[in-house]
């Protein structure tokens, strides 16, 4: 063995000699007393009821307890409401996000306001489909269905109460509706 070792070793051993066989009493001299417990307090008069109730940090002015002497009424603080130590825990809302998601896509651009003007009143869709169509004498008829119903139209033809047919050419039939006398196209094929 080398030095070193040799000397590690006698420390070891130094060392379990003083855990096992060392003095193991307390340095303050006051190993093994025993304590005789205290008697009870006296019923506290009136004005130590009183002081009982005011605040910790006015009676620790007035009256200290004497060293060694045990409080028979231990002092408890009063409770602290959770809203007063925690502020916005008992109001409702929602805790404070640690860990928030982040995202790095930029924000959409803000949607633009609308004009509070009422819009213009429109024609509904056309309630009509287009089923054929036929070129007689130079003038075009169409054929439309709405429902069961089946229409033959020509130009100037008014189709039940709302509708009057305005023109019809080789691949569209203009229709007006005539409460808002608003001018509607339907598509009905290109030409032959």
């Amino acid at each position: 063995m080398n030095r070193r070792r040799l000397l590690l070793f006698a420390l070891l051993l130094v060392a379990a000699w003083l855990a096992l066989f060392g003095d193991k009493t307390p340095p303050d001299g006051t190993s093994g007393e025993v304590v005789a417990p205290t008697s009870p307090r006296p019923e506290p008069d009136s004005e130590s009821r009183l002081a009982a109730r005011r605040p910790a940090d006015s009676r620790s002015a007035r009256s200290s307890p004497r060293v060694g002497e045990a409080d028979a009424n231990p002092e408890i603080a009063a409770l602290i409401p959770r809203a007063q130590l925690i502020p916005g825990s008992g109001d409702g809302r929602a805790s404070r996000d640690l860990f928030p998601s982040l995202s790095w896509t930029p924000l959409p651009p803000p949607l633009p306001l609308r004009s509070t003007e009422p819009l213009a009143p429109m024609a509904p869709p056309l309630p009509f489909v287009y089923l054929g169509k036929k070129l007689e004498a130079g003038h075009w008829e169409a054929y439309l269905a709405r429902g069961e119903q089946v229409f033959i139209v020509r130009q100037g033809a008014k189709l039940e109460k709302d509708y009057r047919v305005k023109a019809i050419t080789s691949s569209t039939m203009t229709l007006i509706y005539l409460p808002l006398q608003q001018s509607q196209t339907l598509s009905i094929g290109e030409s032959p």
